[in-house]
């Protein structure tokens, strides 16, 4: 058997899934060049029609409302229902907008009643309307779910077949309108004129419609593999002026997303949220997820934390969420290893505090490449990342005497006799040199505006200990004190 999952009206659906309005309100979906591509059933209702200007539309239906088309809402959509269909059948065809077809013949389902029923309720689920067709060929199915309230399986295709009407299985324009001429409206009456006369009349066009009437066409499905892109989008009516629009929005975003993650057996690792601006531009920033994780609550908690102290220099005028995925984390801890007690909460407090001092300031220090002495950068911190994976030894760093570094350098006043330092003042140590070695000279970055240069002195200082000092054009000042005590 075969199925077909079908959304009908699905312009219409994408472009009314996140918005909460009345659904016997008149809407119709107006595409770039001005004319209506869908509109439902209210507004049908009033005489509005698909290929008219949406300014007709306004006169036949004076409450219809025009809504532009959603193309990123579309592919979200679209995305979600070859996922759904992924997750049902491994041999899947995305057979148009809002259409995918199963091969489920080596499904060893029993009862199509229940599942079609568990499907329909996973269309439930997404906020979606779906329908279900389930026949012995795809052509059969589309036309059991075209033809479906919710869900049909066609287990007798020729009585099936014999009600519809020739309009059902979309018959070239000339073969119609002569079908019509002839009397001919049903496919039943349609079948039950001879093939071969119909052929050595009308030519192999009206054989393989003949065919296709009957139900005995037989075609291989165009196998697809859906891409995992997990996106969800929507464009205001009206540029929002406070936070809690946003957060709801987020939220009814993550509930789909996440159920989308768990059809696809996969947690977020990562997020992307882009705000676009009435003015035209728009906000971007990306969320590290502390530990990947599937949990709706969780990654809300981590978008809210970025939004409570955002400004924004124009309104939002839409909304875009993306989650980069990863398989879940089954990893195994060394004996002796113990992971962050909540690596969430952690990532929050992070985030926090660069909302507080910004993101510049908060990170792991980390070496930068450079000559410079003491020079470093910070990173984000990487939650997932192993430094000393298991069976390799940590690297012997004791070489000799540690240097405990003042940060700042401390400002020092320096007494040079033959061009090396002979006594040292500052508020933290004072005295006479009694032995030195250098200068150790060093320059970089001459290339830039931020370029440095600089001369290097370890000293000992009577009765106070080793200490390292550095002339630059500035001044002298004193790094750091030798401890001998680990010698």
């Amino acid at each position: 058997m075969y199925a077909v999952l079908l959304l009908p009206e699905f312009r219409l659906q994408a472009a009314r899934r996140f918005r909460d309005l009345d659904a016997a309100a008149p809407v119709a979906v107006v595409a770039e060049d001005g004319k209506i591509c869908a509109c439902s059933a209210a507004a049908a209702a009033g005489g509005v029609r698909a290929g008219m200007p949406g300014v007709q539309g306004l006169a036949r239906c004076p409450a219809l409302q025009l809504w532009p088309r959603a193309g990123a809402a579309e592919q979200a959509v679209q995305q979600a229902l070859l996922e759904l269909a992924d997750s049902l059948s491994p041999e899947i065809e995305a057979t148009g907008e809002g259409c995918c077809t199963l091969d489920l013949r080596r499904s060893g389902t029993a009862d199509w009643n229940a599942w079609c029923a568990a499907v329909l309720a996973r269309f439930t689920a997404l906020e979606l309307h779906g329908k279900v067709g389930i026949a012995p060929n795809p052509d059969l199915a589309f036309l059991a779910a075209r033809r479906a309230d919710s869900f049909l399986v066609v287990q007798a295709p020729p009585s099936f077949l014999a009600q519809l009407a020739i309009a059902e299985i979309d018959p070239p324009p000339h073969l119609h309108a002569l079908l019509r001429d002839w009397g001919v409206h049903t496919l039943g009456q349609f079948t039950s004129l001879p093939r071969g006369d119909l052929a050595d009349r009308l030519g192999p066009e009206m054989d393989r419609l003949w065919q296709r009437a009957s139900g005995q066409t037989e075609r291989l499905l165009r196998l697809v593999r859906p891409a995992e892109e997990f996106r969800e989008s929507c464009d205001f009516e009206h540029a929002l002026e406070t936070v809690e629009p946003l957060l709801f929005l987020l939220r009814r975003f993550l509930d789909q997303l996440t159920l989308r993650l768990a059809t696809a057996h996969r947690v977020a690792a990562r997020m992307v949220l882009t705000l676009p601006l009435d003015d035209g531009t728009a906000h971007e920033h990306v969320f590290s997820v502390p530990a990947p994780t599937g949990d709706a609550e969780v990654l809300l908690r981590i978008l809210h934390t970025h939004l409570a102290d955002l400004r924004l220099a124009a309104h939002p005028a839409g909304l875009r969420l993306q989650i980069d995925p990863v398989c879940p984390d089954h990893q195994q801890l060394r004996f002796f290893e113990s992971p962050l007690r909540d690596p969430q909460r952690f990532g929050e407090t992070l985030a926090r505090l660069s909302a507080l001092v910004g993101v510049e300031n908060v990170g792991v220090v980390e070496l930068a490449d450079s000559h410079r002495p003491d020079a470093f950068r910070l990173v984000a911190p990487q939650f997932h990342h192993r430094a000393n994976p298991a069976g390799e030894p940590a690297a012997d760093l004791a070489v000799g005497l540690p240097l405990r570094r003042y940060r700042p350098p401390l400002s020092a006043a320096v007494r040079v006799l033959r061009q090396a330092p002979a006594e040292v003042s500052s508020a933290a140590v004072s005295g006479r040199v009694v032995a030195r070695l250098g200068p150790y000279r060093a320059s970089g970055a001459w290339w830039e505006s931020e370029q440095w240069s600089m001369e290097e002195w370890d000293v000992e200082i009577e009765s106070r200990g080793l200490f390292r000092l550095h002339q630059e054009p500035s001044g002298w000042f004193i790094d750091g004190c030798y401890d001998t005590g680990l010698r």
